[in-house]
């Protein structure tokens, strides 16, 4: 089970790395996806998934030092997809807060560093060497740093309605909840208790959440990029429908650069809105508003002047 939960979030991470690589090309505001992705593939890819940790971790000396790599990469992989998942509703990435990466990454390698022996390379690493203090507080630490990325992404996400969000949610909620599960097991082995059964019984409770939860957060990504690429479609067509309706009305569709698809398709909504008020609209132009007025009304909170309706196609005061 522990190889095939990995090897499940290998492959989601795979899968949406290729996915998100043309977006992230194209557009900026793709990148923190995509930079998230990399960093997981690359973090799942040092616990021995494609190559055996045997041959990777002698690539780094063969004293366990891919699993300290894994874990900084694990946490560059969770602070992006949390910055990712805080601005997928539009808001701008603040490049001042990535001087929190190597405060992050500093805290538990230098516990790591002064572990004084680490062995040879082992796939139980932690389980292994979870008596002593030094390693508790490299792995406690690592774990406390993704407990406070996931309560930050949990808190940012609050209220946001999407149904991908569910699937960011639980994903984040089980990853949280595996840490902190880690963090007990950590405590019971380095106050003395031993690997018995009933402890051994927590430590085996954070594989399949953590994993499992790296999925769930892989689906909602994936989801949302669907969403987005159908929100590009409905877009082309209504720009398409604005050409032909601008006609001799001064009202010209000009692109906006790096404009997020939820704008841009309110934008687009709203003058052909304001164009069928005015005149007849055909039964395939009447459609395609109201599935972007609907589409609108799930997905964007509405401005504080006005309001679409996707019953009536109209915009509205409040």
């Amino acid at each position: 089970m522990l190889l095939r939960i990995e090897a499940v979030a290998f492959f989601a991470l795979l899968v949406l790395t290729l996915i998100r690589l043309p977006s992230a090309i194209r557009e900026p505001s793709s990148r923190l996806t995509w930079v998230a992705t990399i960093t997981g593939l690359a973090a799942v890819f040092m616990v021995g998934v494609a190559v055996p940790l045997s041959i990777v971790d002698g690539w780094l000396g063969g004293t366990n030092v891919a699993n300290l790599l894994q874990n900084i990469l694990a946490t560059a992989a969770f602070w992006f997809v949390m910055q990712a998942a805080l601005t997928l509703d539009g808001s701008r990435f603040n490049r001042r807060s990535l001087l929190e990466l190597p405060i992050m990454f500093l805290s538990f390698t230098i516990p790591f560093l002064l572990i004084a022996d680490r062995g040879s390379t082992t796939d139980n690493f932690v389980k292994e060497t979870a008596d002593h203090f030094g390693l508790w507080a490299y792995a406690s630490i690592y774990m406390g740093c993704v407990v406070v990325i996931m309560a930050r992404m949990l808190r940012g996400i609050r209220g946001r309605k999407p149904r991908p969000y569910i699937l960011i949610r639980v994903g984040a909620w089980a990853i949280l909840c595996a840490s902190l599960i880690e963090i007990l097991y950590l405590t019971l082995r380095v106050a003395g208790l031993g690997r018995t059964r009933s402890v051994e019984t927590v430590g085996n409770l954070f594989t399949i959440p953590f994993y499992g939860g790296v999925v769930l957060v892989c689906a909602g990504i994936i989801t949302f990029a669907i969403a987005r690429a159908g929100r590009r479609s409905m877009n082309a067509a209504l720009g398409r429908l604005l050409t032909r309706a601008n006609v001799g009305r001064g009202m010209l569709v000009t692109p906006i650069p790096d404009e997020d698809p939820i704008h841009e398709t309110y934008r687009l909504a709203v003058r052909l809105t304001d164009i069928a008020n005015s005149q007849e609209l055909t039964k395939r132009e009447r459609n395609l508003l109201r599935a972007a007025t609907a589409m609108l009304d799930r997905q964007m909170r509405a401005p504080a002047i006005v309001r679409m309706s996707s019953t009536a196609g109209r915009v509205t005061a409040p």
